[in-house]
């Protein structure tokens, strides 16, 4: 499995306790595990979770415009936990974005 980190172009679309979708112009194929934070109520989560499907939106004139779907659900159960408990209080908007680089 490819793993790649969180295009810079990212913008959350939509949050599911089993899912979150994502829109980018990068092309994401299904199995690529991305890396990113997600932000909820301030505190980041990190995440490596695998794309479950990447659909084509629409075409301008500068490309293509995907909307990869990551499945939150072969993350731990305890990092699904607490993004449903987030869901669940709907308080606050969650942020995203590319995950730190590791150190060393």
């Amino acid at each position: 499995m490819t793993r790649v980190s969180l295009p810079k172009d990212a913008i959350l679309i939509e949050l599911r306790p089993e899912s979150l979708t994502f829109e980018t112009r990068t092309c994401l194929l299904p199995g690529t595990v991305v890396s990113f934070t997600l932000v909820m109520e301030g505190r980041p989560l990190t995440l490596h979770v695998p794309v479950d499907a990447c659909f084509v939106t629409e075409k301008d004139r500068l490309g293509y415009i995907y909307r990869p779907r990551v499945a939150l659900d072969q993350g731990s159960a305890a990092d699904q936990r607490v993004v449903a408990l987030f869901i669940e209080k709907g308080r606050g908007e969650p942020g995203l974005k590319p995950a730190a680089a590791p150190k060393g």
